[in-house]
Order: C-alpha cells, then sequence, then structure tokens
C-alpha cells in the first residue's frame, strides 16, 4: 500500500533483483496503448508533427532511418516542401563526407527573375578546353524542317525571266544557306528577299551569272540570311533571266532550315 515515504520502492515478486518494472502506456487505453522495446532493446517511439493546416502527422523515415523530404511541391499533399542547398563531392575515388565540401554558385539574369547554376566545361580529367585542348564536336542533322525547295522555269524566252518564290509562313523562321540554279545556256540568277507586306517590296542581296565553262550558279552563305514570317508570308525569290540566244528552261533550288 502506498504512503508517504522517502523510501524507495521495491517489487517482491521479481526475484532477489528486487526491479521494478516500469510502462508507457496510454492514460485513457492502458492494457492496448503501450510502448514496447525490440530484440535490439530499442523503445518503438513514433515522432509526429503539424503539417501546415494544423493536422497531425507521422514523422516518416526511408529504409536507411533518414528522415524523409519531398521538394516537389503539390497542391493538396505537400503544399511547404523541403528546401535545401547544393553541396557538391570533391572528384575523389574516395566517396566519404570529407569530400563533400564544395558549394555550388549560381547566377541571376538582368530581369532579376531566373537563377541559373554556374557551370565551366571541363574535360574527364578536369582541364578546361582551350586551343591546345580543345572539345571534341560532332556534327548531326540540323534542328527544325530542312527545305530544299526546287523549280524550273520552262521554256524561258531569250532577255525573259522567270521568278522562282519560296514563302516563308507566318510564325516560321527561315535560315536561308544555299541557292543552286542551271542552264544548259547563260543565265543570270539574283536573289531578293521580300517585306512581308500585303504587297511586298524586295531587296536585292545578290547576283550571280554562269558561263559556257561553269554552266551553274551557286550561293554559299556561312551566315544564313534570316528570313521571318509575316501574317501575309515573306517571300524569298530568285529572279532567273535567261542570257542565251534562245529559249531555254532555267532551274533552281533554294535550300535551308525552316524553325
Amino acid at each position: 500500500m502506498d504512503y508517504n515515504s522517502s523510501l524507495p520502492i521495491r517489487s517482491e515478486s521479481d526475484g532477489t533483483d528486487e526491479r521494478v518494472h516500469v510502462k508507457i502506456v496510454d492514460k485513457d487505453n492502458p492494457d492496448t496503448q503501450q510502448a514496447t522495446v525490440d530484440t535490439d532493446s530499442n523503445v518503438k517511439v513514433g515522432a509526429y508533427g503539424d503539417d501546415p493546416g494544423g493536422v497531425d502527422r507521422a514523422l516518416r523515415t526511408s529504409e536507411q532511418g533518414h528522415a524523409s523530404v519531398d521538394g516537389e511541391y503539390d497542391a493538396t499533399n505537400n503544399t511547404d516542401p523541403s528546401n535545401s542547398g547544393l553541396i557538391a563531392h570533391q572528384r575523389n575515388a574516395a566517396l566519404d563526407d570529407t569530400h563533400q565540401t564544395e558549394r555550388i554558385t549560381s547566377v541571376t539574369d538582368s530581369g532579376g527573375t531566373v537563377k541559373a547554376l554556374d557551370i565551366a566545361l571541363h574535360d574527364e580529367d578536369g582541364e578546361p578546353y582551350s586551343a591546345s585542348n580543345p572539345m571534341p564536336v560532332t556534327f548531326e542533322q540540323s534542328e527544325g524542317a530542312e527545305v530544299h525547295d526546287f523549280d524550273e522555269g520552262v521554256d524561258i524566252a531569250s532577255d525573259a525571266t522567270s521568278n522562282h518564290d519560296y514563302v516563308v509562313a507566318d510564325g516560321d523562321t527561315f535560315l536561308l544557306r544555299k541557292i543552286h540554279a542551271a542552264a544548259s545556256g547563260k543565265m543570270k540568277i539574283e536573289l531578293q528577299i521580300g517585306d512581308g507586306a500585303v504587297s511586298e517590296v524586295f531587296s536585292p542581296k545578290m547576283v550571280n551569272f554562269n558561263s559556257t565553262a561553269n554552266p551553274e550558279c551557286n550561293f554559299e552563305l556561312p551566315v544564313p540570311i534570316v528570313v521571318v514570317g509575316t501574317a501575309n508570308g515573306t517571300t524569298v525569290r530568285l529572279i532567273r533571266t535567261n542570257l542565251d540566244n534562245q529559249s531555254q528552261s532555267l532551274y533552281s533550288q533554294i535550300q535551308g532550315v525552316t524553325n
């Protein structure tokens, strides 16, 4: 029977040790809600906290016991996502915490809205690319739709002209890279670009002539001419003039990439 005393309590039914066993239980349901000790002598205690809405939630762990974090926003399940800074591991064969020391830097764009991580391109040995250590590059197919627009002016009279038009549609940007033209006799090719208005005004860009020795006309454009389509369409025009003394067919092709 309990009574006020400064003497320790003891158990008479616990053998010679006379130990007192204490249970951690729920005050309302002590028989069914009790803390347990596992075979490793660990007390199983759940950790809980309030979510942003004040609802009591159990804290989760990973399979290795780390506290689980979720950095992806979800309007229902994760309105306050976890955030953490990036720390890089030094390039080293020993993957351990002592080499996890490199802080990643970033910069904000001129508009003050976009945050971009700083990057530095180096080779697999960590050496910067330079004139003496160039970056290897391979060429792949061009982005966008490749254009090879062919046209034939049939039996063009001597000193007459025939137009080869390629229209850049609204919303498209055409990169004009090459023009090829040919005829069995002499000819003149003039490249003009329209302004995209309802009644287009054309600006001449270049002229080429063939000869008996070189019956083909080629415009090679290392720096492409950029033609932006308008609501009315913007026209790339080749004016083909027959300079021979008799009728002949004139052939041409406009080449480039549309984005």
